[in-house]
């Protein structure tokens, strides 16, 4: 039902036309065509197509091979034209039963998944006293007992898979949905020679030599039991490993999801077409049945994420992530017709990768007084890169710079720009996972928090987000102990491809940072000297420098005094304070003369008093005494010198007020008529 019924019959017709006889689609087909269809099949049912041909091929010589009185009977007995349909060799059930209920539709469901057909079954049985029996055939004649009671009871005809009814029988209906998953399957004991008996067979597997477990009814607690039964000559770790593996395969594993697997060097790719069952053959008791692609491309020429994360350890990992690449491979997949505008078409989304940056505008360099190449050079970096440490004196713009960029690169949606401060106390449970408290009915319980690091990368790790970028501004970076904070995170800063096992929730999956993330950070050099930064960060982070008498920062002052219309006073007397600055790590930058409050002498006052003196003094501590302090970095000492080198105003007196033109908050010294006094 979810192909057109013109892409249905135009797909027959082309078939048709393929012949030497001018053979024509009966009138009488056309008309059931156009009234639609009875089931949805789903995409590996699609890529079995080819396949599904092929059986009806052989159903039909197998019927012109039986005898007349067979014939005759499987055309008045449904149950015996089953039987006739099964001995066709190189059984395909889902068309089988397609074809069982095309030739009865009174008798047959219109349910191609004999597992599904089976479970309804033994759910509603009670309808009739009880199962019958445990064949296939004895599943269709009580499935036909009970509708009969049911539709009565309804007063119409049922449909199986809508509610209350799905609900009943099928124990994920009652889940959300988490829409279509990939999955790494590994052959581990089997070796290629298991690995081609998937592809040969269509099937994926796993060992499950010791499992006992009802599959139609399992749970995540009776796959816990079974392996702790089943295998409890395995050590601990081995078993919670096992449990996890098994219960993805069983519980997590879906019809529809993409399974990959690796043969020899090559990729290969497949969708699963059924639920898991169990068999008594060998080493490969579990299976899922999975119609295969015929794509093998080679694991060399495989694109982004795919190399690293085939890397990952596990017989069972999710490849989630992966899934808009693996879909590629799906070739043999039969898509909607083009020209079937109402068919639902889903795009996939942009694969992961570092998304292309920005780059720098005039704009963006006139709101930041830096010059457009220093600007842009960073961002560079940062394409390179995905992470960066803005590094300096107090008051040159780290973190102001580190936002601006942050906005600049993510564009419009600034949501998509989040930032953390770092403290002494802060730690790797605050800042990507930890537990936590939380209140219950019954006391107080640990549950698993995530911290900003985890919560911008899942929400970046989205496909529908992997094309734009992300960026986690982390200010005073060198605050924290690194070491701990970081904890495993350490070896992903430097290895983007690669996923580890977190020391929370390491069982459950193995966490990847996205590409598309990028992270800032800020560190003050005079907080801490960053030569106490551990090597590790040294290797994971280039270091940008912010220092007053480097660009970009250092045409800073000027570029903003000027752009306002400012004398450029303010930007002579930060040189002049920096100048007396014997150790370049204690530099002053050039935000503290940037506020309103620098525009007047008294607000400039103010600042030297409360931010500027206060800062040299804890630098020079036990070195210069407070009052010498005032006497060589004060503000009248600078102005001095200013006004004794020329500094471009002229011979100035600054014993008396100053001269203030145009309005009293813009402070403009100039020189004035001798008969002022100035």
């Amino acid at each position: 039902m979810n192909i057109k019924s013109t892409t249905k019959i135009d797909r027959i017709e082309r078939v048709l036309s393929w012949s030497p006889s001018a053979l024509r689609l009966p009138e009488a087909m056309r008309d059931g065509l156009e009234l639609g269809g009875v089931f949805s099949g789903g995409t590996g049912f699609n890529m079995l197509i080819w396949q599904q041909m092929l059986w009806l091929c052989r159903f039909v010589e197998t019927w012109q091979s039986a005898d007349e009185t067979t014939r005759q009977t499987a055309l008045s007995d449904p149950w015996a034209f089953g039987t006739l349909a099964a001995t066709t060799p190189e059984d395909q059930p889902a068309i089988r039963a397609s074809l069982c209920y095309m030739v009865w539709p009174a008798y047959f469901e219109a349910i191609v998944n004999l597992r599904d057909r089976k479970r309804i079954r033994d759910t509603f049985a009670f309808e009739i006293g009880g199962a019958t029996g445990s064949t296939e055939e004895a599943v269709d004649r009580d499935l036909l007992a009970i509708r009969h009671r049911v539709d009565a009871s309804a007063g119409g005809r049922v449909d199986w898979y809508d509610q209350p009814f799905r609900k009943e029988w099928s124990p994920k209906s009652a889940r959300p949905t988490a829409g279509r998953r990939a999955w790494l399957v590994r052959s581990k004991q089997g070796g290629p020679a298991l690995t081609k008996a998937w592809l040969d067979d269509g099937f994926i597997s796993l060992p499950a030599s010791n499992l006992t477990l009802d599959i139609d009814s399992a749970t995540a607690e009776a796959v816990r039991e079974s392996i702790e039964s089943g295998y409890a000559h395995l050590t601990y770790a081995q078993r919670l490993t096992m449990t996890r593996e098994y219960s993805d395969f069983v519980l997590r594993m879906d019809v529809d999801d993409v399974v990959a697997g690796l043969l020899d060097e090559s990729l290969i790719v497949g969708t699963v077409i059924d639920s898991p069952e169990l068999v008594e053959e060998g080493n490969s008791r579990l299976r899922r049945r999975v119609a295969w692609s015929s794509s093998r491309p080679a694991r060399g020429d495989l694109p982004e994420p795919l190399p690293g994360l085939l890397d990952g350890q596990g017989v069972v990992v999710d490849f989630t992530s992966a899934l808009p690449v693996l879909d590629q491979f799906l070739v043999d997949a039969v898509e909607p017709d083009p020209r079937d505008k109402e068919d639902p078409v889903i795009m996939p989304p942009a694969v992961a990768t570092v998304p292309v940056l920005p780059s720098a505008t005039d704009g963006l360099a006139e709101s930041l007084y830096m010059p457009r190449s220093a600007l842009q050079e960073i961002l560079d970096l940062l394409q390179r890169r995905q992470q960066a440490i803005f590094y300096g004196p107090p008051g040159t713009g780290k973190t102001f710079l580190a936002q601006a960029l942050g906005r600049h690169m993510v564009g419009t949606d600034t949501s998509r720009v989040r930032i953390v401060q770092f403290h002494p106390s802060y730690a790797y449970e605050d800042f990507f996972e930890g537990l936590r408290p939380e209140a219950t009915a019954g006391g107080v319980t640990f549950g698993l928090r995530p911290g900003p690091l985890r919560l911008i990368a899942d929400e970046a790790a989205l496909a529908e987000n992997a094309a734009y970028p992300y960026v986690l501004v982390i200010d005073e970076m060198n605050r924290g102990n690194l070491a701990k904070v970081f904890g495993e995170l350490y070896y992903l800063l430097e290895y983007r491809n690669e996923g580890i096992r977190l020391q929370y929730s390491g069982n459950e999956e193995e966490f990847r940072l996205p590409k598309n993330l990028f992270i800032i950070g800020t560190m003050n050099t005079v907080d801490r000297s960053i030569s106490l930064v551990d090597a590790a960060i040294r290797r994971r982070f280039p270091f940008v420098e912010l220092h007053p008498s480097v660009e970009p920062v250092r045409s800073v002052m000027e570029s903003y005094l000027r752009a306002n219309h400012k004398d450029v006073l303010r930007a002579r007397l930060l040189d002049a304070l920096n100048a007396r600055i014997d150790e370049r790590d204690l530099q002053i930058g050039p935000s503290y003369l940037m506020k309103s409050d620098a525009a007047t002498r008294a607000g400039l006052e103010m600042i030297w008093k409360y931010d500027i003196l206060p800062l040299l003094e804890d630098h020079y501590y036990g070195q210069r005494s407070p009052e010498t302090i005032r006497e060589h970095f004060g503000l009248d000492a600078l102005l001095s010198e200013i006004a004794a080198d020329g500094g471009g105003i002229g011979p100035v007196d600054i014993s008396g007020s100053w001269d203030v033109v145009a309005d009293e908050t813009d402070l403009v010294v100039r020189e004035a008529p001798e008969s002022a006094g100035v």
